[in-house]
């Protein structure tokens, strides 16, 4: 997990400062190329010179998605909300799996039981972009984060005849609730290719596990997305 955090980290950094080489005048704007016959290609822009950025929808696909849960993929969804494309709105769904054995015999150490610790997310939120959006533009910006599923821990358990609490290995039900901050490094390859990598780390104001509140717990998540501008 580490080394994916350190490559994820790096990309965005390097994305980043390349980023800041557009100017904000040239917001939109893809470099022209020359086709096949030597008649120059449209830019991005010129393609859709009839719309603001806000006239724009991304849909993307994260074939490679983590979280503090495990592995797993996503699908997000981005408009933005004003002409110059600074602000806009972005709702990534997730779903990961933790493909650990995390429960293990209190006596033997040894792993009993199997299981993948489903969790699936929302993450609602806003992108900030700069210097505008445009050709590689780098992005920030804060996400409420609503999570459910699955956990194998110990948990604690109260036995009435008893009247006592005994530590319980199993997998419970899991809800939290927090937020995170995502930073993002994006790319509109063409006219409609979107590419992008993203990085997001937070907390969390509720982890109930087994009705019990956690409290305050860490949370990240990390992508890389492949997508469609139109």
């Amino acid at each position: 997990m580490k080394s994916i955090l350190l490559t994820a980290l790096s990309l965005l950094l390097i994305g980043g400062a390349y980023a800041q080489e557009d100017e904000p005048g040239n917001v939109g704007i893809l470099s022209e190329k020359s086709s096949l016959d030597g008649s120059p290609r449209p830019s991005f822009h010129q393609h859709n010179m009839d719309k603001h950025w806000s006239d724009f929808t991304t849909i993307a696909l994260s074939p490679f998605q983590f979280t503090e849960n495990g592995v797993g993929v996503g699908l997000s969804y981005e408009r933005a909300i004003e002409p110059d494309g600074i602000i806009s709105v972005y709702v990534p769904v997730i779903a990961t799996f933790n493909i650990r054995n995390d429960q293990y015999d209190p006596y033997y150490g040894t792993p009993y039981q199997n299981n993948n610790n489903v969790m699936f997310y929302a993450m609602p939120g806003v992108k900030f972009y700069p210097t505008g959006m445009g050709r590689v533009k780098y992005a920030v910006g804060p996400s409420v984060v609503v999570g459910a599923g699955q956990k194998a821990t110990t948990s604690n358990y109260y036995d009435p005849y008893y009247k006592a609490y005994y530590n319980a290995p199993g997998v419970y039900d899991r809800f939290l609730l927090g937020m995170m901050i995502n930073n993002s490094l994006n790319i509109n390859a063409t006219a409609h290719l979107y590419v992008g990598a993203e990085l997001g780390f937070g907390f969390t104001y509720i982890d109930r596990i087994n009705t019990i509140n956690q409290g305050t717990t860490f949370l990240t998540q990390g992508s890389f997305k492949i997508g469609y501008t139109f």
